[in-house]
């Protein structure tokens, strides 16, 4: 989400509190709890159809002013946490009596090419890396790109690409995770194609699609239960597994929250705690892996405390970060103005 003219703002309150329900899957994910993996079946695809969804052509704009714009958003606070975490664990190094050189000779390879190779605290980096170069494809293929078909084919390609990647190409590495953007823009175009067909502001084909999702998703879950069916996603490590499954899933599942979000939008109080995680989501996805980190140098780390410190840590830091000098800029990848308008509850489109 970048910043647009005040013409272009758009109060769209469920979509803060899908990705406050979108972030809550990420941290559970990690923690470790029973069924925790099942949100691995959804989270990152619902995050590209969320950013799809709020894309908004401008041909107005150039495309490297797109480009300069979306790098404030998200190189500017990626290399902000990258930076600051790899103080902290070279700082961690020399803790425990190791040379401040240690940290950096055991991880540069990673910290300069990104993607997959990042984990630790680093771990979810890849996926801004990995958005930015998606959204950069995806604008440029709007701006060159006129006939629908054509677009829809070449989005297409880069699915069956991806997924052959995935199956014959395992050992493939990509810097910054860019070659899952071949998978991830299917979604980033299926979030476009949903606001752009109006099919979530129009009650009849709303009501159709959820029901739809839900009975597939239903179906899935008993015949997965009951060991018919298979699958499993892995996007940072481009497996895709399996075809057909590897698409529709995790389409339904975000539709079934995109339908909760909006029952969830017409109660004050969730509205309220869901909007602020929202709003947070990108602090949240930096931090909460390094929160705990620290935290587990103090006390034993379940599940239920990976959740609870991985969620209000990063919510504090965010609140801070709101309020100092830079701070919005480059935690937040926020200008001024951007902030302003999310202040008073206004979602921007791209």
């Amino acid at each position: 989400m970048g910043a647009g003219n005040d013409s272009e703002l758009k109060r769209i309150d469920w979509v803060d509190i899908l990705k406050g329900f979108g972030i809550l899957s990420v941290v559970w994910g990690h923690s470790g709890g029973k069924n925790a993996f099942y949100m691995f079946w959804f989270h990152m695809p619902l995050f590209f159809l969320v950013s799809g969804y709020l894309y908004q052509f401008k041909p107005h704009q150039t495309a490297l002013a797109y480009l300069k714009k979306k790098a404030k958003h998200l190189l500017v606070p990626y290399l902000f946490y990258l930076t600051s975490l790899t103080l902290m664990m070279v700082g961690i190094s020399l803790w425990k009596g190791q040379p401040a050189s240690y940290f950096l000779q055991q991880n540069w390879k990673a910290l300069l090419l990104g993607g997959s190779l990042l984990e630790g605290v680093y771990a979810t980096f890849w996926f801004t890396t990995c958005l930015f170069s998606v959204q950069i494809c995806f604008d440029y293929l709007c701006r060159k790109v006129p006939s629908g078909f054509l677009k829809a084919m070449f989005v297409a390609v880069c699915f069956i690409l991806a997924y052959w990647e995935s199956r014959y190409w395992e050992g493939s590495f990509v810097p910054w995770n860019v070659d899952v953007g071949l998978y991830a823009l299917a979604f980033y175009a299926l979030g476009y194609l949903i606001k752009q067909r109006q099919l979530m502001e129009r009650p009849t084909q709303r009501t159709i699609i959820f029901g739809l999702s839900l009975v597939i998703s239903l179906g899935f879950i008993y015949l997965y239960s009951h060991q018919i069916l298979d699958y499993g996603l892995d996007m940072k490590h481009r497996q895709y597994y399996y075809e057909g499954t590897n698409l529709i899933l995790p389409l339904v599942f975000s539709l079934l929250l995109i339908k909760v979000s909006m029952i969830f939008s017409k109660f004050p109080l969730l509205e309220y705690g869901l909007v602020r995680l929202g709003r947070a989501a990108m602090v949240i996805m930096y931090l909460h892996l390094a929160s705990v980190y620290i935290v587990g140098q103090l006390v034993a780390i379940t599940p239920l405390r990976f959740f609870a410190v991985g969620v209000l840590f990063p919510l504090l830091f965010y609140s801070i970060a709101k309020r100092v000098p830079y701070g919005k800029f480059l935690a937040l990848g926020e200008t001024e103005a951007g902030f302003v308008a999310q202040k008073k509850g206004i979602v921007l489109h791209e």
